[in-house]
């Protein structure tokens, strides 16, 4: 799945501040690395130390414990709408092996893949306080992108997109993992009778089946988002796996709302089978209601979160800051 979003300015050029340009304030965030001895695998500015390519891998990871104090979470939406000039001059920040991807995919999807990576560095580079192209973006063997180099950037995202709508979820020293689906005249109940099968597992396909009928689509999104999220912070990828990851019976749910701050929310307990030695390691997810007939969550290593909704417009002109 990708990202949604519902502001629809196809025709602003977003400007990216020159040097001694003050039009926008983000303050950069403030690097406090985590002690990670102890743990086989940290999650850092240079992303996953270990990439993972079997089973056996999967299970030599260590994921950092859960966090102690209450982190905040930005979440910022976005429209992956641009006219042409804008595409042209966000294409232009782009590294070369990204724009070799987004070569390698169909004009629409190209587009938006255009589109969602310039803009978030775009985003990176204000809270780093660099330019755009400047932003030392990479990505995992897995897909998860995260930023290269010697030192700790202080700073955790994770960006999700589904047609013209994008989402992505802002941290401080917490891997973070969101994810975004809105509702489509396909989500129907058969849809859901097929999905249920491969992203359910056993005990939670029993509780989907005594839903009600008009329920089980929704049910089966709500439960889908929730369990990308968890493994996009993980930052190994799906696989074969959502039906191995259960999710509690009742999901939190936070109703976001464009700069308001939800508070502090509590996160629900997802132990997941990903150490060495087969013990568990917990993450936190909650959905997010949007409001806007998209289903989205995010998850992070903490037992609560406070989070706060904002635009990308609203950041480029106001600023943005996780303290």
């Amino acid at each position: 799945m990708g990202s949604e979003m519902c502001i629809r300015d196809s025709h602003r050029h977003h400007q990216f501040p020159q040097n001694g340009d003050s039009a926008i304030s983000l303050q950069p965030f403030v690097a406090s690395p985590q002690n990670t001895r102890g743990h086989q695998f940290s999650y850092s500015a240079k992303g996953p130390r270990l990439m993972v390519e079997s089973s056996r891998q999967i299970a030599r990871q260590a994921v950092p414990p859960v966090a102690a104090e209450t982190p905040r979470l930005v979440l910022v939406r976005l429209s992956l709408q641009a006219d042409d000039n804008e595409c042209d001059r966000l294409r232009q920040f782009l590294s070369g092996p990204e724009r070799e991807r987004s070569q390698r995919r169909v004009v629409a999807v190209r587009r938006r893949a255009v589109v969602s990576r310039g803009r978030l560095r775009m985003l990176l580079g204000q809270v780093l306080g660099m330019p755009p192209a400047a932003v030392p973006l990479e990505t995992n063997a897995h897909g998860k992108p995260f930023l290269a180099g010697p030192q700790d950037w202080g700073c955790q995202f994770n960006m999700s997109h589904t047609g013209d709508e994008g989402l992505i979820a802002l941290a401080t020293d917490q891997p973070v993992g969101v994810d975004l689906e809105c509702r489509k005249p396909s989500h129907t109940a058969d849809w859901a009778r097929l999905m249920a099968g491969t992203i359910l597992g056993d005990a939670e396909l029993s509780r989907w089946q005594a839903q009600p009928h008009g329920q089980q689509a929704m049910a089966v999104l709500d439960a889908w988002v929730a369990k990308e999220a968890i493994f996009k912070a993980i930052g190994t990828g799906i696989g074969d796996r959502l039906r191995q990851c259960e999710l509690p019976v009742s999901m939190p749910r936070v109703v976001a709302k464009d700069g308001e701050p939800s508070g502090d929310c509590q996160l629900a307990s997802v132990a997941l089978p990903v150490n060495l030695d087969g013990s568990e390691t917990c993450f936190g997810v909650t959905l997010i209601d949007l409001e806007s007939g998209c289903h989205a969550a995010v998850a992070l290593p903490a037992k609560r979160a406070s989070v706060v909704l904002t635009s990308f417009d609203r950041v480029l002109r106001e600023g943005l800051s996780l303290a």
